[in-house]
């Protein structure tokens, strides 16, 4: 993740998680993983602006084997919940971890804690 910089402190927003979960995809040789978070704007000029979400996944070794975010932001508001998606390769989709944190519209700079999680398998998506 990038730095916090000049006037933000990665305390402007609280994000939770709701519930993480992977699944293989029908037809394909993708995984797909899906981490949902509820979050609570604290900034009130934040409130109605667009803002990011960043969710990298991670191996069991640590290293970043896919990094996803929102193509064009969203709308805070002052509560709600945002989900996050991406797809992997089914080979590998064993012992991985994410690490889900919201940013600026333009991803430089943290608004929230960081929420870890090693999703769930569930079934198959189609």
């Amino acid at each position: 993740m990038q730095s916090i910089v000049a006037g933000y402190t990665g305390k402007e927003i609280t994000i939770k998680l709701g519930n993480a979960q992977s699944a293989p995809v029908n037809g394909t040789a993708n995984h797909r993983i899906i981490v949902n978070v509820s979050y609570s704007v604290s900034d009130p000029t934040l409130i109605g602006q667009k803002i990011n979400a960043v969710m990298k996944v991670h191996l069991s070794n640590g290293s970043i084997i896919k990094t996803t975010s929102f193509p064009s932001g969203f709308i805070a508001n002052k509560t709600d919940t945002a989900e996050l998606l991406t797809n992997i390769p089914k080979s590998y989709a064993q012992n991985i971890t994410t690490e889900t944190v919201f940013t600026d519209l333009n991803k430089t700079n943290i608004l929230s804690n960081i929420v870890k999680t090693q999703p769930v398998l569930s079934g198959s998506i189609k």
